[in-house]
């Protein structure tokens, strides 16, 4: 889109719907992505090699608890719960991504 312009459409996201429209429009400066590009693509890869771990963990959980393989024993997790206090999960890793400003 070219500075002025507004969307010709709404747009929905989930679900709100929006409209948009360009009020300042800045090339990409291609000399500061060159010197981060390996950056970028080694998080990048990083976060990929994450995801396809995680859905190969549950893949196999899920097909090793269908065939019986794997028995969950949800009386000693409820003793568990309810002996120690719930922890908050670990922050997961965001991207390192640049933010321009």
């Amino acid at each position: 889109m070219n500075t002025a312009e507004v969307s010709k459409a709404p747009v929905k996201l989930n679900e709100n719907f929006f409209v948009f429209g360009v009020n300042k429009r800045t090339d990409a400066d291609l000399a500061e992505f060159a010197k981060q590009r390996d950056t970028l693509m080694q998080s990048a890869l990083d976060d990929r090699k994450r995801q396809v771990f995680d859905d190969y963990l549950s893949a196999a959980q899920q097909r090793l608890q269908r065939d019986g393989r794997i028995k969950i024993y949800q009386d000693v997790l409820d003793r568990i719960t309810e002996e120690e206090p719930s922890a908050a999960p670990a922050p997961r890793p965001r991207s390192r991504l640049p933010v321009s400003r």
